[in-house]
């Protein structure tokens, strides 16, 4: 028995080992601290196969209720990761203060229950889980799913209110007591005069279908502006404001061949390439040019010149993102200059 134990710490140290190299920390190895943020650009030929040795290493259960790697820079706001679920695992369901989302990468088929309902996840849908949902995660498809994570922990963090955090007490699961969609009929822009919920916020389910549409027509129109091409904001279904009080999502496209003007503002902003590759160049005196392409991620730090450019003369190219701007509007913080 001990010399399993021992095999598997060897094993975890050189999983740890990898991911300091690559920038990247496990959810299970954090602890809490706070620091500057700077830049960064982690690429998916790197996560990926990080993501597959965790999977084998780090067992997921009760033990250890999911298998997260987070990406090194974190504000001092909101933590963004990637989670990775195999076929026929089950993240046991829980709720806690911290307001997550799900924004989903590769896979699909597998699902999140959220309060009873639920989702199906396919690649581009984007889950909202406002604090004190409950849900959990089952992958009965036949591959991996992998989604980003992120949670406005260092916020709750400083208010003191992470330690409220509850297991579902009758099994791993919770029961399915919603039918799928429920949410976007409960929650849409048909619904009844005055929505009553519980916590914080509903959970909802963007599907990427609607999302892509949505981009395309506003970009037929010729919407848009010189700073950040087509940029569309995933709304609150209830109050039609920020995603969160805490954090909000855009998706952006930039078209093919565009290059944006420089601007800066408040708020640390986390992003992920959905579609096509390009470059984001941060700074003016000594420009720092992070070049992505499909599925990798970058950080942009606050009050810092950036633009965009698609590398491509043919096909836009998408981002999803999220930030914390909406606390800093709040508290008549925000900031913004263009160039």
């Amino acid at each position: 028995m001990a010399k399993v134990a021992s095999d598997h710490q060897q094993r975890l140290d050189e999983l740890h080992e990898k991911f300091a190299a690559l920038g990247l920390v496990g959810y299970w190895q954090r602890q809490r601290r706070h620091h500057g943020v700077e830049p960064r650009l982690w690429r998916w030929d790197e996560v990926y196969p990080a993501l597959i040795q965790a999977a084998d290493v780090v067992r997921i259960g009760p033990e250890a209720f999911r298998r997260n790697i987070g990406l090194e820079t974190e504000s001092r706001t909101i933590i963004m990761g990637f989670q990775i679920v195999l076929p026929g695992e089950a993240a046991p369901a829980h709720r806690h203060t911290n307001t997550a989302l799900r924004f989903v990468v590769k896979g699909g088929g597998a699902y999140t229950t959220s309060n009873g309902e639920p989702m199906t996840m396919q690649p581009g849908d984007l889950l909202i889980q406002p604090n004190w949902v409950w849900h959990d995660h089952v992958n009965d498809s036949r591959e991996p799913i992998i989604w980003i994570d992120a949670l406005d922990v260092g916020v709750v963090d400083f208010l003191g209110a992470s330690r409220f955090r509850e297991e579902w007490s009758e099994g791993i699961q919770q029961p399915l007591t919603r039918k799928e969609g429920a949410s976007r009929r409960l929650y849409g822009p048909i619904r009844e005069p005055e929505v009553h919920y519980e916590g914080a916020g509903v959970p909802y389910h963007y599907k990427w279908d609607e999302t892509l549409e949505a981009l395309n027509e506003v970009a037929d129109a010729g919407g848009g502006d010189p700073y950040d091409g087509v940029l569309l904001e995933y709304k609150n279904p209830v109050t039609g404001g920020h995603t969160f009080l805490t954090m909000t999502c855009h998706i952006q496209m930039l078209l093919p061949g565009q290059a944006t003007r420089p601007h800066r503002h408040t708020g640390t902003t986390h992003y992920h390439a959905v579609q096509g590759r390009g470059v984001t160049v941060v700074d003016r005196d000594e420009p720092i040019e992070l070049e992505w392409d499909i599925n990798d991620s970058f950080t942009l730090p606050p009050w810092r010149w950036h633009q965009f450019r698609n590398a491509s003369e043919t096909d836009p190219a998408i981002l999803f993102s999220v930030t914390d701007r909406p606390m800093l509007e709040m508290t008549g913080l925000d900031r913004e200059e263009k160039g």
